[in-house]
């Protein structure tokens, strides 16, 4: 997805083609037992694929997200069509029976799907990441999914990790949350309908018809109020808190809760005169467009869920609607019962629980992303695996095989409901063992650290000059101070990058652990202005200090806080950092993250920090920045030309310094650091020499920090490259220098290395 996204379905309703609906724990031996609905099948199909072809980029499909939504829908009809007519012909529902159901269609295919890719992580992908996915494993069996990604996603800095590929299985978690209420709900109603029924047992025969459509009244009025105050709900959080809105299930119930008023509301409604045909041939129809244009249409620039996910979920429930009005084929009918699209439908759930860790693993062992004919390749695999998961392991526990043994037998319901416990406990143990495993395999005994030599120290004839920054010869400074002694970083890195020439292992201790690599983030204390409200000024170092030192920029000027923190409490200065995380420090607008929204907090933040900077008059003004993406939005809308984003990302520049350098006695513009196109902490655990873990700076990255120190030297600003602090001349960079990570994932520096720098920082600023 994504996610999302990311991204999910769960049809995981039995109809007449489930064959749950076989065992004798199941309702289909009531009257009105289900009719084998082709639609559907076909219906989870196209949800399906929607929801594959978002995961591989298949470019016209950017609204394949809503795939989830359908599913929902679908499972909530079908779910509901079951509890009522057990209601309706038992006068009871049984809560053992009903899980015992839900037991047996989810929980073997999803236990699979989880034990293979947390042994799959701890064979291939080293501990750091073996750790992350055997936690999400845990959270998932615990149907408790969603919480955890939606935590997780609030976080920005987590957001620049590879995605888990279990992060699917959030859906799944919110439809069984759902139906821990709804059977429950319906229960409540059948106690008011017999306490009804014994209030006007006196009037007559027909009080038990009367009765039955009363109660499913009451249950749709019920259902009615709970969509209602969902939906609004869902609306409110979209547009304040989207991520929370995308996970919650109470912002999802309205869209299963649809569902199961189409399957109250038309309880056994069909028939086949021809005015209930023309109603279906409409309805289907209405409802495949509406399907369609979502899909289409729908970006991740759309409010969603909110208001918008109502097209997708009224799309579905308008064709189920028709298949239960009338008896014969639509027109859409027909082309959702195709062959291939009921071989999909069969397989549509085992299907959804492959696709996603099959694509997600192989990109995060090859440390990219996946060319098209690698994507096409591996959807074939899910599509393989899919199908043996169908016929190997939903079938066998679905249609009850191995519940005829005696024992099982006998233990009725709660033998298939002690699938439960089971699957909780099987995936807790393998968890524990693959993280055991790959936490084992990490290292062959202990490695020590990368050293100099004698020849690599700093004044030695073969050690490398550190420069400074390219400074006009009008700039003026605070005076400088004597550094002790040379500073041996530029010197280690070469000594590092020859280490790694040399396939020499990697350093057992390393800094920081690769467990908390992720967590390795600079302190902001109360200035966190990705926080929106947060608009105040916190000052570091000497607070006392009359000098003073601004840094400016984006989540890259914050990653150098810790650098400019030893350069401040060393020599006196007093330091702010004006840095708002994904908010480029060019004077444009930006799309927000994972969207294309402007972000518009970033033009408040631009004024504020320009404020600011005119208000403190700083002795020293640094400047970091990533380099913009591949958009910005004007009054005139969303540009995406790549010539024309780097011309207003320049002409950003300019007005930039245009503001900030008569402010400041002087301004350096820190030139972007190279960036990886790896996740390092998946890199440096899953193998035992440095070499794979060596990298060239991205291309696209060092274009745009070109740009940055264009604007530099046209402004007569200074620009300082730090470049040979992570490579070496040949343009080799490594991940480690002595012990030290640099990078904590593919663009951001670790704490770290941002305070081992600030010793050479200070020295190329000729502070000392």
């Amino acid at each position: 997805m994504d996610s999302t996204g990311s991204t999910t379905p769960s049809s995981t309703a039995p109809t007449s083609t489930d064959p749950s609906s076989t065992d004798p724990s199941s309702a289909a031996s009531d009257s009105g037992a289900s009719r084998h609905r082709p639609d559907i099948q076909g219906l989870r199909a196209i949800a399906v694929l929607a929801v594959v072809a978002l995961h591989v980029g298949f470019g016209s499909l950017t609204g394949g997200f809503v795939g989830v939504d359908v599913f929902f829908a679908i499972s909530g009809f079908l779910i509901t069509q079951q509890l009522v007519r057990q209601a309706r012909s038992r006068g009871r529902v049984s809560l053992l029976g009903f899980y015992a159901r839900r037991a047996r269609r989810i929980l073997p295919a999803a236990t699979v799907v989880l034990l293979a890719t947390t042994v799959y992580a701890a064979v291939f992908l080293g501990f750091v990441r073996t750790r992350e996915i055997a936690l999400d494993a845990l959270w998932s069996a615990a149907f408790a999914a969603n919480f955890r990604f939606a935590s997780l996603e609030t976080d920005y800095f987590s957001a620049a990790l590879p995605p888990s590929p279990l992060q699917h299985f959030w859906s799944l978690a919110v439809e069984e949350q759902f139906y821990l209420v709804w059977p429950l709900v319906i229960l409540g109603c059948l106690w008011a309908m017999r306490r009804w029924k014994s209030a006007h047992a006196a009037e007559g025969p027909e009080s038990a018809d009367r009765l039955d459509h009363r109660g499913r009244r009451v249950l749709i009025i019920a259902l009615g109020v709970g969509i209602v105050a969902s939906l609004l709900a869902s609306a409110v959080l979209t547009r304040t808190s989207p991520e929370a809105a995308y996970f919650s299930p109470f912002t999802r119930a309205w869209e299963l809760g649809l569902g199961a008023i189409a399957a109250i509301a038309f309880l056994g409604e069909g028939t086949q005169d021809a005015t209930a045909r023309w109603r279906a041939q409409v309805l289907s129809a209405f409802g495949m467009f509406f399907i369609l244009c979502a899909c289409l249409q729908f970006n991740d620039a759309t409010p969603f869920p909110g208001t918008p996910a109502l097209v997708p979920v009224l799309g579905s429930v308008f064709i189920i609607v028709a298949g239960t009005l009338w008896h014969g084929p639509t027109v859409v009918g027909r082309l959702l019962s195709v062959r291939p699209l009921q071989i999909i439908g069969n397989w549509s759930y085992s299907l959804y629980l492959w696709h996603f860790p099959v694509l997600v693993l192989a990109e995060l062992q090859l440390g990219r992303e996946l060319h098209w004919w690698e994507q096409v390749l591996l959807v074939a695999l899910a599509f393989a695996l899919a199908g043996l998961s169908f016929h190997f392991v939903e079938e066998p526990f679905r249609r009850g095989v191995m519940w005829r043994r005696p024992v099982l037998r006998r233990a009725g319901a709660l033998g298939p409901v002690a699938l439960y416990p089971l699957s909780i406990t099987l995936v807790a143990v393998t968890c524990f063992g693959a993280n055991a495993y790959a936490t084992s395999t990490a290292r062959d005994g202990y490695q020590p650290a990368i050293t100099l030599t004698e020849a690599d120290a700093p004044g030695s004839s073969d050690a490398p000059d550190a420069k400074g920054p390219e400074r006009p010869a009008s700039s003026e400074g605070p005076p400088a101070a004597k550094a002790p002694e040379p500073d041996p970083l530029p010197a280690l890195v070469d000594a590092s990058i020859l280490a790694a020439r040399k396939n020499q292992p990697i350093p057992t201790n390393l800094k920081p652990d690769l467990t908390h690599l992720s967590d390795d983030v600079e302190t902001v204390g109360e200035c966190n202005y990705y926080v929106t409200s947060v608009r105040k000024l916190c000052p570091r170092g000497d607070k006392d200090a009359e000098t003073t030192i601004v840094v400016i920029g984006d989540s890259h000027a914050r990653h150098w806080i810790p650098a400019v923190d030893e350069i401040a409490e060393r020599s006196g200065y007093r330091a702010y950092v004006l840095a708002m995380p994904q908010c480029t420090v060019s004077l444009i607008t930006p799309d927000k993250l994972d969207s294309t929204d402007p972000m518009t907090s970033c033009d408040s933040f631009h004024k504020f920090m320009l404020s600011m900077v005119k208000k403190i008059q700083p002795d020293l003004l640094l400047i970091s920045s990533r380099p913009i993406g591949a958009a910005y939005h004007d009054g005139a809308g969303r540009h995406t030309g790549e010539a024309e984003v780097q011309r207003a990302v320049y002409r950003g520049y300019q007005r930039l310094l245009e503001h900030v350098k008569p402010a400041a006695k002087r301004t350096v513009w820190l030139r972007d650091v190279p960036a990886l196109e790896f996740d390092p902490a998946t890199c440096l655990s899953s193998n035992k020499k440095l070499s794979p873990c060596t990298y060239k700076p991205l291309a696209r990255q060092q274009e745009g920090a070109d740009l940055q120190m264009k604007a530099a030297k046209a402004a007569r600003v200074e620009a300082l490259n730090l470049d040979d602090l992570f490579c070496d001349s040949a343009r080799i960079c490594s991940t480690v220098v002595g012990d030290s990570i640099t990078h904590r994932d593919s663009h951001h520096l670790t704490a770290t290395y941002s305070e081992e720098m600030g010793r050479t920082l200070g020295e190329r600023l000729k502070i000392w």
